[in-house]
């Protein structure tokens, strides 16, 4: 409960997180019921990774 999801749900892909027997996206959106039947569970988010600016004068790698 609570974890992190990437779904394919209505042809595109998005995160969602689990909380009991439905999906709730990031806008919100709570996918539960019988529309759970056209969601595709595609895998458990492990890790996140922020994205370095280009701009960034001393990064760290």
């Amino acid at each position: 409960m609570g974890d992190t999801v990437l779904i394919s749900f209505c042809g595109s892909l998005e995160y969602a997180k689990l909380h009991g027997k439905a999906l709730i996206t990031r806008d919100g959106e709570a996918i539960e019921g019988d529309a759970l039947d056209d969601v595709t569970v595609m895998g458990v988010v492990t890790h996140l990774l922020n994205r370095v600016k280009d701009a960034d004068d001393r990064p760290v790698i």
